[in-house]
């Protein structure tokens, strides 16, 4: 499971709730003698392992069975000390947890809150309005909960939009590039057809008249073959520039991209490049994309640095984030795409990660040429 960026408000909230809760209820029980005794030092190591359980969970880096452990060990660990104190403000602490809770499966998220409710109930009673404040705190719960989960859903329809963005504006670009090249190619196919034919049979008529005229009039019969002869090698010279590839504004393209993603902030360097190879920049441009949605949907990156140059004939493609980085680089739809289509363009790629060192893609594509 991938979650999305972590929510720092939450973090902050989370301690100072903590600190609310834990410093008042350690300074009373110190007060009435209850501190320096088995169930004085039990609730201490209690709170002190929802503290540290809390700051490991919340990292970034965090996810899968080891987070789910670590808001397990808060969860035992506050309804150890509501045990201990159970009519004191300790189960606010389960409100901490409800909210972490936010980013899980539902089905998980729900089963997660009944059962620690239930646990809250028993270790609360019956007496002194015991049930009264498990329906409270309860309530308490689902509030942080649903708050939590409309605060994440938000931020994964951001990066869902983000990525959208990002795959129009390539999208549109690759457009743009197809629409012109089809539309030089059918004036090219017009002058050829038309203005080349009719050239061509005028000549040949003007071939005729001039064996028929004489005098004067053979004269400029003559001329005029001359310079429908000139009129037609121009059309062909028109007519095969038209064909050729037109240089694209690659730089553009790829600026364009920073502009539709905001997080991270996308630190693009690239010169004013062409490229005359229609497959070579629909490479560049998806290579590109997949970059930036990887480190929208999966680097809780701050920054992402898009460098592109062109060197000695090949098209270098660095792209480095300051995001969480893994051991282990894992290939999936996206990457091994990307890594296909490079590999189609005749170009190689090369992918560095190290956990907490972020995330790296080296790409290197010919611009002469491509398979």
């Amino acid at each position: 499971m991938t979650r999305p960026i972590q929510v720092r408000n939450l973090i902050v909230i989370g301690l100072v709730t903590w600190a609310i809760v834990a410093v008042p209820q350690t300074w009373w029980m110190a007060e009435q003698g209850q501190l320096f005794t088995p169930g004085g030092w039990l609730f201490v190591g209690c709170m002190i392992a929802f503290l540290v359980c809390f700051a490991l969970g919340t990292r970034e880096t965090c996810e899968g069975a080891v987070e789910f452990a670590l808001i397990a060990g808060e969860s035992i660990s506050a309804l150890v000390c509501v045990a201990l104190q159970p009519h004191k403000y300790v189960p606010v602490l389960l409100v901490i947890v409800a909210g972490q809770l936010g980013h899980v499966k539902p089905r998980i998220a729900w089963v997660w809150l009944v059962a620690q409710n239930i646990v809250l109930a028993i270790v609360i009673g019956p007496a002194d309005g015991g049930w009264i404040m498990t329906l409270a705190y309860a309530t308490f719960q689902l509030f942080s909960f649903f708050t939590a989960t409309i605060a994440y859903q938000e931020r994964e329809a951001k990066q869902a939009l983000a990525e959208a963005n990002a795959e129009l504006r390539v999208t549109t670009g690759l457009l743009d590039m197809s629409s012109r090249a089809a539309e030089r190619l059918r004036i090219a196919r017009d002058l050829h057809d038309l203005i080349g034919h009719h050239l061509t049979a005028l000549s040949l008529n003007l071939e005729v008249a001039s064996h028929l005229a004489n005098g004067e009039a053979r004269g400029h019969i003559e001329k005029s073959q001359a310079l429908t002869k000139l009129l037609l090698a121009d059309v062909r010279d028109v007519v095969s520039r038209l064909r050729e590839n037109e240089p694209l504004d690659l730089a553009a393209s790829l600026r364009s991209l920073g502009d539709v993603v905001k997080s991270p902030a996308i630190q693009i360097d690239v010169n004013e490049l062409v490229v005359t190879n229609p497959a070579i920049a629909e490479t560049a441009l998806r290579a590109a994309q997949e970059i930036v949605t990887n480190a929208v949907r999966h680097s809780s990156a701050r920054n992402l640095w898009l460098r592109v140059t062109n060197v000695d004939h090949t098209l270098a493609i660095d792209a480095r984030d300051d995001g969480i980085g893994t051991d282990r680089v894992l290939f999936g739809n996206g990457l091994t795409g990307m890594r296909e289509r490079v590999a189609h363009a005749g170009g190689t790629l090369e992918v560095q990660s190290m956990r907490g060192r972020g995330f790296e893609v080296h790409i290197r594509l010919p611009l002469e040429s491509a398979t």
